[in-house]
């Protein structure tokens, strides 16, 4: 009797040793189709970089090397820092492959493994920080391009840009003396039919009350000799890189030491708000974005919020930024009021 007590206790031990076993091995093959799924996955994310990616950086490239001949020094720099962010992307690519390859080999480590997804996850790391490296470059490339070229071109290529190329003219010059003789030059940037009583108003287009016919980035006073710049419903009108690299820049050195930035742009931020609130018909939304474009300077370029005006006007060495009003309605649109000093 007692025989066979320890008999039947044995084959449940083999019988437990075999499915413990079994467990392990399927454990195993879970792991191994795990990696094989998650190497697929990265071969294939190579496959599709080195197809899509890589040979439309190297068209650009291409392209800004038969550009090379009228860009600047800088221009010439960044030009040169596109192979290094390509070789960057080479490299992580090589040991984003290494690394799929050693897993491979080792494919039943569990270790390797467990280590798997922090690995990948530093890879894909170090190439989106290349990828961001080359988009850096491609919009610097892109602005010396269009607004980058020395001399006379860039001055040229500045007047097109914020109003193709007006000749300059004061009408108001005795206006312009008295303002300068007080000390007290105050510009009404791209007044329109909307002429602001002391101030030199300024517009591309001769109309009533302009006082300064020229375009807003090249204006005919001397740096250094304005008490305030204003706009209203102006900066909207030109791209984020000009206004960022140029405009801005340009505004602040004609403002004399403590002078006065002030601006008045519609308010994207309460538009949205009020929009996403069935407060702002659509119709309105999308003219005060776009402009109402009834003529070739009515379209709109940028839209803003206090934040990211206050972040540009920062950028460009203003300081003491503020804000006056904001999500006040002016007919269609929300606007709101900044201003900031020299």
């Amino acid at each position: 009797m007692n025989v066979a007590i320890r008999q039947e206790t044995t084959e449940e031990t083999l019988a437990r040793g075999r499915s413990s076993a079994l467990e392990r091995e399927l454990a195993a093959s879970a792991h191994r189709e795990r990696l094989e799924v998650l190497c697929t996955q990265t071969s294939n994310r190579i496959d599709k970089l080195e197809a899509e990616q890589l040979p439309a950086i190297l068209d650009a490239l291409s392209d800004v090397e038969r550009r090379q001949s009228s860009l600047d020094t800088d221009a010439e720099n960044l030009v040169n820092s596109v192979p290094v962010a390509l070789r960057s992307i080479t490299w992580n690519l090589k040991q984003l492959s290494d690394a799929i390859s050693s897993l491979q080999v080792g494919m039943n480590d569990i270790d390797a493994l467990r280590s798997l997804p922090q690995r990948v996850s530093e890879l894909s790391g170090s190439l989106l920080e290349a990828n961001d490296r080359v988009e850096f470059v491609r919009r610097e490339i892109m602005f010396e391009m269009r607004y980058g070229a020395s001399g006379a071109q860039a001055h040229e290529a500045t007047r097109e840009a914020a109003g193709h190329g007006v000749e300059k003219r004061v009408v108001a010059s005795d206006k312009l003396a008295a303002s300068r003789a007080e000390g007290n030059l105050r510009l009404n940037l791209g007044c329109g039919h909307i002429p602001l009583s002391g101030y030199l108003n300024l517009d591309r287009r001769e109309l009533p009350g302009v006082d300064i016919v020229a375009d807003a980035g090249d204006i005919p006073v001397e740096a250094g000799e304005v008490a305030e710049v204003f706009s209203a419903h102006m900066l909207e009108h030109f791209p984020q890189e000009q206004l960022r690299r140029q405009l801005l820049p340009y505004w602040r050195s004609l403002l004399g030491p403590g002078g006065t930035f002030r601006a008045v742009v519609p308010d994207a931020e309460a538009m949205i708000r009020e929009y996403s609130e069935g407060r702002y018909p659509y119709d309105d939304l999308r003219e005060v974005t776009f402009g109402a474009q009834d003529y070739d300077g009515d379209f709109h370029f940028n839209m803003f919020t206090p934040s990211s005006m206050a972040e540009l006007l920062i950028e460009a060495g203003f300081k003491d930024v503020r804000l006056i009003e904001s999500a006040r309605r002016n007919g269609a649109c929300y606007e709101f009021d900044i201003a900031a000093t020299k």
